[in-house]
C-alpha cells in the first residue's frame, strides 16, 4: 500500500490502531465544536471536503440536527475504507479543487487535516466558499505551527515532514480565509494544540450581493 496522508503503519498493524484510536478521539471532539457553533438551521446540509476515511461525516449524520452529511475525496482508497466502515455514509469521489455541487447550496463546508497537504490552499477554499450558502460557514483545521507539530519547518521533505503537512499560524489561517472572501468568525487550537481551526462564514458579499452588510452566521 503506497503512502497516504491518512494513515499511519500498515492497517491490523498497532501503529495503525493507536493513530486510528486517537483520531477518532479528535473526530468526536471537533464534530461536537461544529455542531455547537454551525448546526443552527435545520436541517443542516454538511459537506467534509477532503475526508480521508471519513470518521466525523458518520458521526455527523447520526446527530438529528444534519439533514445531510456527505464526504467527499481524490482517493478512491479511503472512501472504500469508509464505506466498509459505515455502509449508510454518503460519499463521492472528487477533488477539492473541483467540487461538483451547485453554487450556495451547502450549510456547512469543513475539512480537518486536509488542506495542508496541497501545494496551495486558494483553489481548494475558492471551492470551499463556492458551495458554502450565504450565510453559512466554512470551517478549515491544519497543524499548528506553535503547536508539537511546529517542528515540521525543519524538515519538510522528510517522510514525516510530507505526512504532517505544512503548519500554519492562527493568523496566516484568518487571512488565507480573508483571501477567499470568507469573515472570520471563531478560531480553537484542538487535540492538544496539534491543529488550529478557523471557522469562517459567507457573506452576502462572498456570494456576490451588492448589500452593504454582513449576514449573521
Amino acid at each position: 500500500m503506497g503512502y497516504k496522508a491518512w494513515q499511519l503503519g500498515d492497517p491490523g498493524g498497532l501503529l495503525y490502531g493507536c493513530y486510528d484510536f486517537l483520531r477518532r478521539r479528535l473526530n468526536h471532539k471537533l464534530v461536537n465544536y461544529l455542531l455547537t457553533t454551525c448546526a443552527h438551521k435545520d436541517p443542516c446540509i454538511v459537506l467534509e471536503a477532503g475526508s480521508g476515511p471519513a470518521f466525523a461525516t458518520s458521526i455527523l449524520s447520526c446527530d438529528q440536527r444534519i439533514g445531510l452529511a456527505v464526504a467527499i475525496d481524490i482517493d478512491i482508497e479511503a472512501l472504500k475504507e469508509a464505506k466498509k466502515r459505515d455502509e449508510c455514509l454518503n460519499i463521492v469521489v472528487a477533488d477539492i479543487e473541483k467540487l461538483p455541487f451547485r453554487n450556495d447550496c451547502i450549510g456547512l463546508v469543513w475539512n480537518s487535516s486536509t488542506l495542508e497537504h496541497l501545494p496551495t490552499l486558494d483553489h481548494a477554499l475558492a471551492e470551499m466558499t463556492r458551495v458554502a450558502s450565504s450565510g453559512g460557514n466554512v470551517f478549515v483545521g491544519v497543524p499548528n505551527l506553535y503547536g508539537p507539530l511546529g517542528f515540521q519547518k525543519c524538515l519538510p521533505k522528510s517522510s514525516i515532514g510530507v505526512w504532517i503537512g505544512t503548519t500554519f499560524d492562527r493568523q496566516e489561517l484568518q487571512e488565507l480565509m480573508r483571501r477567499a472572501n470568507l469573515e472570520p468568525q471563531d478560531s480553537i487550537f484542538y487535540f492538544f494544540r496539534f491543529f488550529v481551526g478557523v471557522l469562517a462564514c459567507k457573506t452576502s458579499q462572498s456570494a456576490g450581493g451588492s448589500g452593504p452588510q454582513t449576514q449573521k452566521c
